[in-house]
């Protein structure tokens, strides 16, 4: 066991909570101090475009369409294959996960979050072709689910390429099946059609939406630790553990991972919004350099 994987002689659990506690109080005040529920509705109301409006309504569909029939995909799969750390051993084993219980991995949060997006999206654009005003409930989930979407996309996307992929390359079985469909949307195409989606409809921006992205990767660490001890009795991520005496710490950073890929994200948008060519080139390149659809050994032939 590695030095960021030692466990806490007494038990670090109390560290993580607090933790935990102080970033999301902390992340929720700054949110209404920065008046960002203002700033969401703003955001909504960029979505809608006078022209090419029907052709919004049917982007939206077809990404809708096709997040939603990976969540289909993913329920309806007989079999399951995934390496998570057991809560009782400590060690990582290996789990056959059915059902519900595939949807406990951040990779099929982002799906969710992806899928919730397209939704209220598809909705608003049915509305702004009927000339109806949009509520502000509609236009402020919206932004809010876009924006918690990008950075969990650009963040599972970047974390699949470069560190789950190279890692189980030797283990074919778990390889091969990170490119199946279900696998392919939530690691790939979320990234994709959100990534389209700013270029087709130019959503302004902020970077105070970053403690949106902090908000879901604490959120997530919260239904980790419950989950863990009273339901499945296990972690997706070893480094979730808030029994490592690193806990606090590797916490911490997935939440803030989130948040910095969002930021990333942002200050492209504003490269956008100054220069849509060379702007639109740099998000295609940072997109394309994290996404990817086949194995390597298949890639390297062509």
């Amino acid at each position: 066991m590695g030095p960021f994987e030692q466990y806490h002689p007494n038990d670090d659990t109390s560290r993580s909570l607090a933790t935990l506690g102080i970033a999301s109080l902390t992340s929720i005040v700054l949110l209404f101090v920065l008046n960002v529920p203002s700033s969401l509705n703003t955001t909504g109301e960029s979505f809608t475009l006078d022209s090419w409006t029907y052709l919004v309504l049917l982007w939206h569909l077809l990404c809708l369409s096709v997040c939603a029939s990976a969540i289909v995909y993913m329920f309806r799969m007989k079999t399951g294959h995934m390496v998570v750390r057991s809560h009782e051993l400590k060690k990582d084993v290996l789990i056959h996960p059915l059902g519900i219980h595939k949807f406990v991995t951040f990779s099929s949060w982002t799906l969710i979050l992806t899928v919730v997006f397209f939704a209220l999206a598809t909705l608003a654009s049915v509305l702004f072709l009927n000339d109806a005003s949009l509520p502000t409930w509609l236009k402020q989930a919206m932004s809010a689910m876009f924006v918690t979407a990008l950075g969990a996309s650009f963040l599972t996307s970047t974390v699949v390429r470069f560190v789950i992929l190279p890692g189980n390359h030797t283990d074919e079985e778990h390889h091969r099946r990170q490119f199946w469909f279900h696998n392919q949307v939530m690691h790939n195409f979320c990234t994709v059609f959100l990534v389209v989606e700013i270029l087709l409809t130019t959503p302004q921006l902020e970077w105070t939406y970053m403690f949106l992205g902090i908000l879901i990767g604490l959120t997530y660490a919260i239904f980790a630790l419950p989950f863990a001890f009273f339901g499945g009795g296990y972690y997706c991520y070893s480094f979730i553990d808030p029994r490592l005496q690193k806990g606090p710490l590797f916490i911490g950073l997935l939440a803030f991972a989130i948040s910095f890929s969002y930021v990333g994200v942002w200050l492209v948008s504003e490269f956008i919004s100054r220069n849509l060519i060379l702007g639109s080139s740099v998000l295609l390149v940072w997109c394309a350099s994290i996404v990817q659809f086949r194995p390597k050994s298949q890639t390297s032939g062509i």
